[in-house]
């Protein structure tokens, strides 16, 4: 257990690190929904496993900028936590190929819309 908080704790830090990045190197760290899409299902359910631990993380530790985004990322963690990683990746891919006229940011930031959405 202290090792999963440990490692939890890193990815937290990592994710903080590359948000308070130069806009011109923070791009490089993200993946886009063009790449999600084309990886297979592995690497997408790889992909939204480190989402979803990075989110819980910062829900955690108390590091969202606002209660009403915490509120929402506490909801969306309680309704995932249930979910098999399969589930997860299934909804979230069929979310964004039904919006994808919506596809204008970094891949892990419509884990939020998705499952906001979902977890109502």
């Amino acid at each position: 257990m202290a090792v999963t908080r440990r490692r939890s704790l890193v990815l937290a830090v990592a994710l903080l690190l590359v948000l308070g990045a130069p806009p011109a190197k923070a791009f490089e760290a993200f993946v886009s929904l063009d790449d999600y899409m084309a990886a297979s299902q592995t690497e997408r359910m790889l992909f939204l496993a480190g989402v979803y631990d990075s989110f819980s993380t910062i829900e955690d530790a108390g590091l969202f900028s606002s209660e009403a985004l915490a509120t929402t990322v506490r909801r969306i963690i309680d309704c995932t936590s249930r979910m098999k990683l399969e589930e997860i990746e299934t909804l979230f891919t069929a979310w964004l190929e039904q919006n994808r006229s919506e596809w204008d940011s970094a891949a892990a930031s419509f884990f939020v819309f998705t499952f906001d959405d979902y977890c109502r």
